[in-house]
């Protein structure tokens, strides 16, 4: 059969995102016979050419991937939603009688609502590889699906939910040569790389461990630094992203692969998402060896109630170490923040803002509110106290900001965000400068934007 996949994401700020979830799902494709292509609406504007490709390429199913709902900017928030609506209606008009399949991380927390509102045939929820491949072979053998085993809570039958998941289903790599990836280089900075999935930390308000499970499924070290190898042989890539929920948790899987990183004398870049958790000093000496510039850390909060609240799996004093193991060892970090979670005081913002400014952070992104999906622990804690119908959790955003603290949160973070030019907020656009961001990329330059913030770490707070 020949596939279509559409990345519908047109989210440039910061930077463009590699499809990597639509990748890996049209290798799995590939590996059973099919023809796949993929129109990427970063790079290409659905009005001019979405019903060009689709008239040329005669696809036999669509496979349109949805990554986020919104920006997640609480207090103005922006919804996707119409350009979704516009790509299908693109590919209704255009191929009326051809099936659209929907998936996507964010497709996959609001099935139902996106199935209806965009009029898809079928969807698949969470990890795709194998459902989408039992989903066509079973258009292909016999013209319909076949009996759906698990069509989840609503018991929608046209939606899809995996009943086991793998590590990487079918040991592939993503196809990265149906995206455009020098160009992803030149103008997102780096490439991603997934090195496992699943997540066992339980954030009160995270999805990752909805969409990918709760059971960590590493890939082999060896593998990610042979994939990592590839894409800088092939595509002259030498800085890279690892994009996992949280890569250095269990801390012995990140450091096999820098040990492994090393061991090939691999002349490359990396930055990854990190927790504070757990980390050790000798664990950033050799990450900063094997050539890791900068860690993001997902602090969310720097006092003990927020901390406890969210449901964090570590304290102030490992969010202090891991600051001083990084400036130590010449790692670049930003703490991401976020303010307002039940029972946020004065006083708990306070700590939180002293304690990441002494931490002499390079940068500080910061979330105002807490954005509220289905089935979170935190959803569920609120659904439950009846702060809201459960129906109201819906694809227009809803945030939880602590009622008490509300304006004067908005007022403290605004006034800090002025003093200190490295504390990134996208809520208030501050430290927001697209045309920046382009000119810095236009000059080749690599990794994560916020490295280049200006060292204010001994401001005013």
């Amino acid at each position: 059969m020949k596939l279509l996949f559409i990345s519908a994401n047109e989210e440039w700020l910061p930077d463009p995102v590699p499809p990597i979830g639509v990748a890996y799902v049209a290798a799995a494709a590939r590996e059973d016979g099919h023809v796949c292509t993929l129109f990427d609406c970063n790079f290409h504007p659905v009005e001019d050419a979405l019903a060009k490709e689709l008239i040329a390429f005669q696809p036999d199913v669509i496979a349109l991937s949805i990554r986020n709902v919104d920006n997640a900017a609480f207090p103005v928030a922006v919804s996707y939603l119409e350009n979704y609506q516009r790509i299908a209606r693109v590919c209704h008009d255009t191929c009326p009688e051809i099936p659209l399949v929907l998936g996507g991380s964010a497709f996959s927390l609001f099935p139902e609502r996106f199935l209806e509102l965009l009029d898809g045939d079928y969807g698949i929820v969470g990890e795709g590889e194998n459902l989408l491949r039992a989903l066509l072979r079973s258009l292909e053998e016999e013209g319909e699906p076949a009996p759906n085993r698990n069509p989840g809570a609503h018991g929608d039958p046209r939606i899809y939910y995996n009943t086991e998941l793998e590590a990487n289903p079918g040991r592939i790599w993503p196809a990265r040569d149906l995206m455009d990836v020098e160009r992803y280089f030149q103008q997102g900075g780096s490439i991603n790389i997934q090195t496992k999935r699943g997540c066992a930390y339980g954030c009160a308000y995270c999805t990752y461990p909805l969409l990918e499970g709760v059971r960590i499924r590493q890939h082999p070290p060896a593998e990610v630094v042979d994939e990592i190898e590839f894409c800088f042989d092939r595509f002259g890539v030498d800085y890279f992203f690892f994009v996992d929920s949280v890569f250095n948790l269990p801390g012995q899987h990140a450091v096999a692969i820098a040990e492994e990183i090393l061991r090939r004398q691999l002349k490359i870049r990396w930055t990854a998402y990190m927790s504070p958790a757990r980390t050790t000093e000798a664990m950033f000496a050799v990450f900063r060896e094997a050539g890791c510039m900068s860690a993001d850390f997902g602090t969310d909060a720097a006092s003990g109630q927020p901390l406890s609240a969210l449901n964090k799996s570590f304290d102030v004093e490992e969010i202090k170490n891991c600051s001083r193991w990084c400036r130590e060892s010449g790692i670049k970090f930003n703490h991401s923040l976020l303010f307002g979670a039940p029972g946020e005081t004065r006083e708990s913002i306070e700590e939180t803002i002293e304690t990441i400014s002494l931490c002499q952070p390079t940068a500080v992104t910061v979330f105002i509110g807490v954005r509220l999906y289905p089935g979170t622990p935190l959803t569920r804690q609120l659904v439950g106290e009846g702060w809201i119908p459960e129906e109201r959790i819906d694809l227009q955003p809803v945030f939880y900001v602590e009622e008490g603290v509300r304006e004067y949160l908005l007022e403290r973070i605004n006034e800090v965000a002025d003093r200190n030019p490295n504390w990134i907020v996208p809520g208030l656009r501050k430290q927001m400068n697209e045309p920046f961001f382009r000119r810095v990329r236009a000059r080749g330059v690599k990794g994560p934007l916020w490295e280049l913030l200006p060292d204010v770490r001994r401001r005013r707070r």
